[in-house]
């Protein structure tokens, strides 16, 4: 066995990564609430498709992020950040020292690349050179987590986003090295060569359709020649018309990214023969790429199920989908919770190579360990496995040198974050308490975090990654370092700010109260060893500054989606049912894709028909005009600017504590070639047509 860090991918972070100063707030200043957006519109969307993901491996965000979200990609492996600081101000400036009062605060860093500069090498012009293999051989992939859901429009949970890669392809995904590139399309169109054109005038949107203000654009596509599905019927851009008209069809209810993106487009018009096609969106819109890089429907089968069953009916885990066609390199031969069988698809003719030919492999097989991580990594050390997923740097000390020499162990830097989320709905109780309403409050909580002894709890001996402010992962060339509010450890500030706020202990029972109201929080997460273990940890520093936090692990409700448990179901995110939470989210290079979520549109109701991801129920009418703005930005070096505002107010808001950046751990077979790891939410299987393995 031996142990491997990428480099790759670190040196991109190092590349792209835009660096410019931290700033604090004054030391007494909590941030100020904001007046609430006055209206809701329609959902919007952003997950890999359009969406960051979260993970468990726990959650996605979801990629995230976020939707209904996934389980984040396993346990924390990154620290949340530097040792605790000395109690003081609430906002120091990132990873430099308090300073004494007065005195102008240095930049933590240079400037590296503003954001917007050079977009095109930032978005473009991968290095992936895969080797020319040879056919045969099975390769075991194994997860944690369980897949229930096979329809990508259902699901953004990243055990069946794996799954996805390999079955149900799009016209461009995200490499190794940050890129997009070219998957079921021929070119990836930029505004740079005019394949996509901003036009002056805003067109007419469709009333009901989360909307900008800005200039429409439209956006030429094409696809390659020759695509089949696996059935044989033919593939071209006949489907991902359908595919959006699919999307936005009245009857459709639930979709993990919601239909924002798709209710812009107002023409599809695709040449007769089906390879390219000119897309008009009525207004700007920052999620393009997301959008059209979402899986390809198969027009002939998804029109014979009522959009209203399709959710159950098109591809469930089950032996129903055994013969539903897809695109991908792999077609199912059998489908369960425990086990998920693929047979090289013979008419696959994609790919990010541009080989034009099918898979290398002849079966993959893809095996669930039902929350069991113990479980897998045990069957990895005896060599049943080709490549684990979902890990984390938490669990290299269980790996290594316990690996047979076949078998590498592979750590890299993940485009993930594990985040305490509280709810802010405002309604009672274990569904939103109000006291989480209040900034001050949530602010208060974040300073009763000491992160770098919260990351010892859940991984003794790891050494901390760097200090986790920003909501946008090291390495990703959207992440700003500039004016964000970051708060560091400070229980007797906390406990002050609390008593400013009026949350005092009037009965002496060691719980403060407010009007008769016990601040009392239900504490949601997956049930993860780790997350039992942050749980505790959160509840005995609460419980320092008169908070109880009440750590309960609900697998089965957590993030289950809209119309998957009843309204009123216990720890569901989606419908609000909690008060603070833990997960992580997988983050897409799509800009929008991991922001969005945080609009007020995106709150999952029962108008909306559950779509959206902003769990948090956030709605603050600044953060809502930057999303807007950041929304009808089509050139991504416009949304570059607009991200770093974001991540600004974000921090500012706190709607959620960053606790801390993730690595990501895999075993991988040393004889399977061209594996390339990559840090978001594409997953690992991005590329796996070119899979093979050296000795079968």
């Amino acid at each position: 066995m031996s142990l491997r860090t990428r480099r790759g991918v670190a040196l991109m972070a190092s590349l792209l990564l835009v660096a410019v100063a931290c700033t604090g707030a004054p030391a007494t200043q909590a941030p100020t609430s904001q007046a609430p957006a006055a209206s809701q519109s329609a959902a919007a969307s952003d997950a890999e498709p359009t969406d960051a993901e979260p993970t468990d491996a726990e959650s996605v965000e979801p990629s995230g992020p976020a939707e209904s979200p996934s389980e984040p990609a396993g346990s924390p492996s990154e620290p949340a950040g530097s040792p605790s600081e000395p109690a003081g101000s609430p906002s120091e400036p990132a990873g430099s020292p308090s300073e004494p009062a007065g005195s102008p605060s240095e930049p933590a860093g240079s400037p590296s690349e503003s954001p917007g500069t050079g977009v095109d090498d930032l978005l473009f012009g991968s290095e992936y050179a895969p080797t020319e293999g040879t056919p045969g051989g099975t390769v075991v992939i194994a997860d944690w987590q369980i897949p229930d859901q096979m329809n990508p429009y259902y699901s953004n949970a990243f055990v069946n986003t794996q799954v996805f890669a390999s079955t149900m392809k799009g016209l461009w995904t995200v490499s190794h090295d940050g890129k997009w590139v070219p998957d079921l399309g021929v070119t990836v169109p930029r505004v740079s060569d005019d394949t996509v054109r901003i036009e002056e005038e805003k067109g007419d949107c469709p009333e009901e359709a989360q909307q900008g203000d800005t200039p429409g654009f439209e956006i030429d596509l094409d696809i390659k020649p020759g695509l089949l599905w696996s059935d044989g019927e033919t593939l071209d851009l006949n489907d991902l018309s359908y595919t959006w008209q699919w999307n936005i069809d009245p009857d459709q209810t639930g979709l993990s990214g919601g239909t924002t993106g798709w209710d812009l487009i107002d023409s599809f018009e695709v040449e007769p023969d089906g390879l390219s096609a000119t897309v008009h969106f009525c207004t700007g819109f920052a999620g393009f790429y997301g959008v059209l890089a979402s899986p390809i429907l198969p027009q002939h089968y998804m029109e014979t199920i009522p959009i209203a069953d399709a959710a159950e009916q098109s591809y469930p885990v089950g032996p129903a989908a055994v013969d539903a066609p897809v695109s991908g390199p792999f077609q199912y031969a059998s489908l369960s919770p425990s086990s998920i069988e693929l047979v090289r698809n013979e008419n696959f003719r994609g790919g990010v190579s541009g080989r034009a030919a099918p898979a290398y492999l002849d079966r993959v097989i893809y095996r669930f360990f039902e929350g069991a991580k113990d479980a897998m990594i045990a069957a990895a050390i005896n060599g049943e496995l080709d490549v684990a997923t979902d890990l984390l740097q938490f669990d290299v000390p269980a790996l290594e040198g316990q690996l047979p020499a076949t078998h590498e162990l592979l750590v890299d830097v993940a485009w993930e974050y594990e985040h305490f989320d509280m709810n802010q709905q405002d309604r009672e109780p274990g569904r939103g308490h109000p006291a989480l309403a209040d900034p001050a409050v949530r602010t208060a909580l974040s300073m009763a975090i000491d992160k770098a002894a919260l990351y010892q709890a859940v991984s003794p001996g790891a050494e901390p990654p760097e200090e986790a402010c920003s909501p946008v992962a090291p390495g990703l060339y959207y992440r700003s370092t500039e004016d964000l509010t970051c708060v560091v450890y400070d229980p007797a500030g906390a406990a002050t700010m609390l008593d400013e706020a009026g949350w005092v202990d009037t009965n002496g029972d060691g719980t403060r109260d407010k009007d008769g109201l016990e601040l009392s929080l239900l504490h949601c997460h997956t049930g993860a060893p780790f997350r039992v273990t942050s749980g505790d940890f959160l509840a005995s520093a609460f419980r320092e500054i008169g908070v109880e936090l009440l750590n309960t692990p609900a697998p089965e409700t957590v993030f289950a989606g809209w119309n998957e448990v009843e309204n009123d179901a216990e720890c569901n995110l989606s419908h609000g049912n909690y008060d603070t939470s833990e997960f992580a989210w997988v983050q897409t290079f799509d800009l929008f894709g991991s922001f969005y979520g945080y609009h007020s549109s995106r709150i999952p109701t029962d108008e909306n028909n559950g779509e959206g991801n902003n769990y948090v129920r956030l709605n603050d009418e600044t953060m809502d005009e930057v999303l807007d703005r950041l929304f009808g930005a089509t050139d991504p070096a416009d949304q570059a600017a607009i991200g770093a505002e974001f991540q600004s107010l974000h921090t500012e808001l706190q709607p959620e504590t960053v606790l801390y950046y993730r690595s990501s751990a895999r075993v991988v077979n040393a004889n399977l070639e061209n594996f390339f790891k990559n840090p978001g939410t594409s997953s690992d299987m991005w590329n796996i047509e070119d899979w093979y393995l050296s000795t079968p």
